[in-house]
């Protein structure tokens, strides 16, 4: 599991239990003889009671919420500490406001977040007061499949938590990245569903708000004009943000039936005639088939690793691997064969 939204001060947290917690962390840093900034972990249950989850010493992704409200820099804290510098008191630094921050990773909701690396065709950030891009991407860069799937992070601060929210809402809303699949459109709808509002979400939350309610289409489609009636099949040109697209309208009989409820994407690959292909770049970690072996529906052809996640690569259908031109530790490209199924 990986974080997609940080925020500071937390909701659920009142003053006496940020004490207790900052006084563990506080302890545990002495009594491990640790000098430098660092990250504890704690998981909160719903009667307030805390546990220890682990202690990394460094900076983490989300030290940016904690900058916005205290006004520190915390990178160059520590890069103070570790040249032996002393730093003084931090007490007139005290938090205020609300920061939240949005972790935007090349990797497709939809597809149970499979990896997307590629090169970025268009790429815009958004701006104004309070708002905060880190990134490591520009328009025309290529975001590869050897590294950890965030490009950027998008930190805003408010007086409050709601403004915060808004805030946030408007810069996602502004944020432009094409030619990768990315978190955007999820993120968008996280921050406006019930549950994020009213501070009612869980670790479990989003796995089941997911399957539960399905995700979030990747585009907003709405008519520029009335529609026009007439026979189907018939070609219109619609505009998806700001581009006329031409598309093709059948009838309900024709059309691709629904995802079953409950249903969720996975790794399967694509295939065509018993053809099992890469959906991503990545290496080949182990081969789990050979040639002439029989096999099911569902069995693992290979392990694929890509932005440092291990994709199983699953066949969508039972019969005799007849070709396997794949050994581990090679390099593979979007759509190349990794199998051949008859």
């Amino acid at each position: 599991h990986q974080k997609l939204v940080e925020e500071t001060p937390s909701p659920v947290v009142d003053e006496a239990l940020r004490t207790r917690m900052a006084e563990a962390a506080i302890a545990l840093a002495r009594e491990t003889g640790y000098v430098n900034a660092g990250t504890v972990e704690c998981v909160v249950d719903e009667d307030g009671s805390f546990y220890f989850l682990e202690m990394n010493t460094r900076l983490q992704v989300e030290h940016t919420v904690t900058e916005m409200v205290t006004g520190l820099d915390i990178v160059a804290l520590q890069i103070r500490i570790a040249l032996g510098e002393r730093i003084g008191s931090l007490d007139a630094f005290a938090p205020r406001g609300h920061a939240i921050q949005c972790r935007l990773n090349a990797e497709d909701p939809a597809r149970n977040f499979l990896p997307g690396p590629g090169r970025v065709t268009r790429y815009r950030e958004p701006s104004g007061p309070f708002v905060r891009v880190d990134s490591g991407v520009r328009e025309g860069k290529v975001v590869p499949g050897d590294y950890d799937s965030l490009f950027a992070k998008l930190v805003v601060s408010a007086e409050d938590r709601e403004r915060a929210r808004r805030r946030m809402l408007r810069a996602l809303g502004e944020f432009v990245v094409e030619g990768i699949p990315t978190t955007l459109p999820l993120h968008r709808w996280i921050v406006e569903t019930p549950e994020f509002r009213g501070a009612a979400h869980t670790t479990t939350w989003l796995e089941r708000a997911i399957r539960g309610a399905g995700l979030p289409p990747q585009l907003d489609l709405a008519p520029s004009e009335p529609p026009a009636r007439g026979p189907l099949p018939a070609d219109i040109v619609i505009e998806v943000e700001g581009r006329r697209v031409p598309v093709r309208i059948f009838d309900e009989r024709r059309a691709v039936p629904p995802r079953p409820p409950g249903a969720h994407a996975g790794h399967r690959a694509e295939h065509v005639h018993g053809e099992i292909r890469a959906e991503m770049q990545g290496t080949i970690l182990k081969v789990l088939v050979e040639k002439g072996q029989e096999i099911e529906a569902g069995d693992v052809i290979c392990i694929l690793e890509a932005m440092k996640m291990e994709n199983h690569v699953a066949s969508p259908r039972g019969g005799i691997v007849t070709e396997l031109p794949i050994k581990a530790g090679q390099v593979v490209q979007t759509g190349q064969v990794l199998a051949v199924i008859d």
